[in-house]
């Protein structure tokens, strides 16, 4: 686990790569709920990948996406911002996981 943390501090500091966490002292949030992934595209509608306890699936839905992305931005807006977050996780890596 501590190599895992490591290195995604370390993929962090890259430009083209955003790193935050959602503290635990946030409580409960939609992020809990299950995974899933935005795909944004310059010239077609976006989709989202979304996983279940019984599986993937892809939604094209534009109300399904409206919602995804809406959990999206509450997570961000919930999680630290991206030095703090890379400095946790490197505390969490050398306390926890050494």
């Amino acid at each position: 686990m501590h190599g895992q943390l490591a290195h995604l501090a370390e993929m962090s500091r890259r430009p083209n790569i955003t790193v935050e966490v959602v503290p635990h002292g946030a409580g409960a949030h939609s992020g809990l709920l299950g995974a899933f992934a935005l795909a944004q595209f310059e010239n077609a509608p976006a989709i989202v990948y979304l996983e279940t306890a019984a599986g993937g699936q892809i939604a094209e839905a534009p109300g399904t996406v409206a919602q995804v992305m809406l959990t999206f931005d509450t997570l961000r807006s919930e999680s630290l911002p991206r030095g703090i977050s890379r400095d946790l996780i490197v505390k969490v890596a050398e306390e926890k996981w050494t």
